[in-house]
């Protein structure tokens, strides 16, 4: 018998169960491909995304303030992050800035888990500076701002001119205990001995790294269909 006449036979000698399993085994490894190649152009597109959101690291004041008291320019503080405008909120007293000042700094998400690039290393103490500037945020009392804002250079060393810092830094721990999570803040540390740390707030993502993001769940949702899709197959 010729070759070609046993290739045929044995393809005759495979039970319909043999095939089936076998036509079943070239879906599986089909899809699998089709899954594996989703997933992996979901991790470029997702790390797309991140890099898009990562920041650059150069703070640049311009040496305006909101107003001053006691001899202190109360924050916001004007400047730039990154060639952008932006406004800083002063969490070190212990360290002089002067207008016209630029320095490199460290960007740590408040919601991270990682505060060893801080010059505190304390989560808690930045949620509540953070808690104490969002209530700076929602009044035009240049008083109570003022207040506020002493609070939270007191955990740094500074002064106490209106014997409020330890009730409002009392306040700001019972809003962390209840559940303040600081979100949309970040930590700006310098890497020097040059420059103050500040909190930013970052806001909500911009809209072309929103429609990235959707674009990357997008891909992944498919991505896992696709497996499901697997599964049903080789069941």
């Amino acid at each position: 018998m010729s070759s070609a006449g046993r290739f045929l036979e044995c393809k005759l000698l495979l039970t319909e169960g043999e095939a089936l399993e076998f036509r079943q085994l070239s879906v599986r490894g089909t899809m699998f491909k089709r899954s594996l190649s989703l997933a992996v152009f979901a991790c470029i597109v997702l790390a797309l995304i991140f890099s898009a959101g990562a920041k650059a690291d150069t703070v640049y004041v311009d040496g305006s303030y909101a107003f001053a008291n006691g001899g202190y320019g109360i924050p916001p503080y004007g400047g730039t992050l990154n060639g952008q405008s932006a406004q800083f909120f002063c969490v070190d007293f212990s360290t002089p800035i002067y207008a016209g000042q630029s320095w490199q700094v460290n960007v740590t998400s408040l919601t991270g888990s990682n505060f060893s690039l801080t010059r505190l290393g304390n989560q808690t103490t930045y949620l509540e500076m953070a808690w104490l500037v969002t209530q700076m945020m929602s009044t035009t009392n240049q008083l109570q701002q003022a207040k506020d804002q002493y609070a939270i250079w007191s955990l740094t060393g500074g002064p106490n001119p209106y014997g409020t810092n330890s009730s409002m830094i009392a306040a700001a721990l019972a809003a962390v205990q209840n559940g303040f999570t600081g979100a949309g803040w970040e930590i700006l540390t310098p890497t020097g001995a040059a420059g103050q740390e500040f909190l930013f707030f970052v806001g909500v993502p911009e809209p072309g790294q929103l429609l990235l993001l959707l674009v990357g769940l997008g891909i992944v949702a498919i991505a896992a269909r696709e497996k499901g899709n697997t599964a049903k197959a080789t069941a």
